[in-house]
């Protein structure tokens, strides 16, 4: 298993070195060296199965969750205002539910708590947004829903709004427990995590702990165990990508890492949803502009 791990990373090296592509959302600081990966300390690996493809409604598969025994999946940044339900067995789509009173300028990470679907509006490639929104959307088993409350906010340390390609307030990732919204966020300078903490009946927010997950943190979700799942990546040209599941335990109010394991799949994966036990359904997006895929993971080995 290390020696196919070995040649995993060395491969992927490799094909960064040689490539001639220059995108921009690559996950590195340019400044950053590559050979301070840690070859000699590498993370367990995961291997996922493939589903089934999405239908091209589902190009950018960014968050999903579980309502009622229903998979529902958000794409990223549509212009429209839709949740579908997904088969788990086919990646085919059900149906397709209407949200209303709410817009979608970059919807990146959805939860489930208490009989409400929490959307946050948090994509921000550039780190210039000062419009960041958490919506409230009370499910009912209708082909119609409506958003009853937006917060809008923006990060609390983040004092200037200038359009970068290497900055620490993009996020993809979020958690509510109770009146409180957790968000992880997404850091292309030095692949940390910042947690922030909105609390949606004052409406405040604070910054807490950061993480060095070596990544780009892309969603979340929770164990049985009560550990947080918390889905990463990286990648320096914008092809290949090195997915990673980070296993997160809350001591004293505080999250730290308790494992990191890598994941089989290298294309990028940006949605990850509990489905029973220590079983998770992935999503990914698409390569070229058709659906892209669905995934099963299971975590069982690595709780036994």
């Amino acid at each position: 298993m290390i020696k196919s791990i070995f040649l995993f990373f060395c491969g992927a090296l490799l094909f960064i070195n040689c490539s001639k592509n220059n995108p921009e959302d690559t996950s590195m600081n340019p400044s950053m060296e590559i050979d301070s990966m840690d070859m000699e300390n590498l993370d367990p690996m995961a291997i996922v199965e493939i589903i089934g493809q999405f239908p091209s409604e589902i190009d950018e598969c960014s968050g999903m969750i579980k309502v009622d025994n229903k998979i529902l999946s958000m794409n990223d940044g549509s212009s429209h205002t839709l949740l579908q339900e997904i088969n788990p067995n086919t990646a085919a789509i059900i149906t397709s539910i209407k949200v209303t009173q709410i817009s979608n300028m970059d919807w990146e990470a959805i939860h489930y708590n208490e009989g409400n679907i929490y959307i946050a509006d948090t994509g921000n490639n550039n780190g210039d947004r000062e419009n960041l929104s958490i919506y409230t959307i009370p499910y009912h088993d209708e082909l119609e829903i409506a958003c009853v409350d937006t917060i809008n906010f923006i990060w609390p340390d983040q004092t200037e709004f200038v359009s970068s390609n290497a900055h620490p307030y993009d996020c993809e990732s979020m958690l509510v427990e109770g009146n409180i919204a957790t968000f992880f966020s997404k850091n292309r300078n030095d692949l940390k995590t910042n947690i922030y903490r909105l609390d949606l009946d004052t409406e405040t927010i604070s910054k807490g702990e950061s993480l060095s997950i070596g990544g780009l943190a892309t969603d979340a979700t929770i164990d049985p165990s009560g550990d947080v799942i918390l889905l990463s990546y990286l990648t320096f040209n914008g092809n290949t990508f090195i997915n990673k599941i980070n296993i997160l335990s809350l001591i004293n109010g505080v999250y730290t890492i308790k494992e990191q394991i890598s994941i089989s799949e290298n294309t990028q994966i940006e949605a990850i949803v509990h489905i029973e036990d220590h079983k998770y359904l992935l999503g990914a997006e698409s390569e070229n502009n058709e659906g892209g895929y669905l995934y099963s993971l299971d975590l069982e080995e690595f709780y036994d």
